[in-house]
């Protein structure tokens, strides 16, 4: 598995510069050490048909719409205070609130992230109030609560002992149907975006696929962000390839949402720890007696999950 650190190159804000400054160049950039075309394929490839219902998805969340009427369907913006304030809220009904600390620091690079003891974000606090609540979700609701439960598995720390398989794929594709629960409207344009820019760096060079996302993403810095995410990794980016891991969430979400149709809309499963569903049954026979800690927008209504859920599947043509 590939550092992310690694794939920062030496000379980013140089060629970036050169980028914003003449739109069709193609960044050459330079790192550290030689990284081949194996680890960043890592993660898979984007396929033609998960591509295409990506562009569907797009298509109707930008009809009549742009990037900041999206946004703006979130809500009021969050401060500083509230974002810390909603977080505890959210641990204490879990009783987690002595298990994390919630951090925040201008160094971070992703929005907001966690680890086995620490939620962190990245200030400037950029919230509205159904993206906190969706972040919460994710990272809280999903990742943090998987991860416990896993801690109590007779498994922990020893799946490639039980093959298990990766896990990531679920893991993100979970995290990301939860995010959707707290969305007024709740299309996965965001992760079908990271899908479909994936799609275009693998058959075009960077200033193809920037270009390309204009018909999305109005801000150039925005759009330079994401295509470098993508094309990352690469020397020459006038190249087709790049980073795939971005896939994970959208290719994810789609074959999570599969397993849970398939399950009555039920998780609880999926929460023994952090695994493969394909491994969910697995799992079960080992400590059929767990019980996982669950999150309580499941537990405080499992009919109302059932339902926001087949919503979801209706909005984002997962029923189809």
């Amino acid at each position: 598995m590939i550092l992310l650190s690694s794939l920062i190159p030496s000379n980013f804000n140089e060629e970036k510069a050169k980028c914003m400054a003449d739109e069709t160049y193609n960044p050459q950039f330079l790192y550290h050490q030689k990284i081949d075309k194996k680890s960043l394929d890592f993660y898979g490839m984007p396929e033609e048909k998960t591509t295409k219902l990506a562009e569907k998805i797009l298509n109707k969340a930008y009809f009549g719409r742009n990037e900041l009427d999206l946004e703006a369907m979130g809500g009021d913006t969050c401060s500083q205070q509230q974002v810390k304030n909603t977080t505890l809220s959210f641990l204490k009904l879990h009783q987690l609130e002595k298990r994390f600390e919630i951090v925040f620091s201008s160094s971070y690079i992703s929005k907001a992230s966690i680890n086995k003891d620490t939620i962190k974000f990245r200030l400037p606090i950029n919230y509205r109030r159904e993206s906190l609540i969706s972040a919460i979700y994710h990272e809280v609701g999903t990742h943090a609560i998987r991860r416990i439960n896993y801690e109590k598995q007779p498994w922990f720390k020893k799946k490639q002992q039980y093959h298990f398989s990766s896990y990531l794929e679920t893991e993100e594709g979970l995290a990301t149907i939860h995010s959707l629960l707290a969305k007024s409207y709740p299309l996965a344009h965001k992760t079908a975006m990271l899908y479909l820019a994936s799609h275009l760096a693998q058959t075009s060079s960077f200033a193809h696929t920037y270009q390309k996302l204009g018909k999305y993403i109005q801000s150039k810095e925005r759009r330079w962000l994401l295509t470098f995410r993508q094309k990352r990794g690469l020397e020459n980016t006038s190249l087709p390839g790049g980073f795939t891991k971005d896939i994970l969430y959208f290719g994810g979400l789609i074959k999570v949402f599969a397993y849970l149709s398939k399950h009555d809309y039920n998780p609880t499963t999926l929460y023994f720890g952090k695994m493969s569903f394909e491994d969910a049954e697995q799992a079960l026979a080992i400590n059929p007696k767990f019980k996982p800690l669950l999150p309580i927008f499941y537990t405080s209504s499992k009919v109302k999950y059932k339902q926001k859920l087949i919503n979801i599947g209706k909005e984002n043509f997962l029923l189809e």
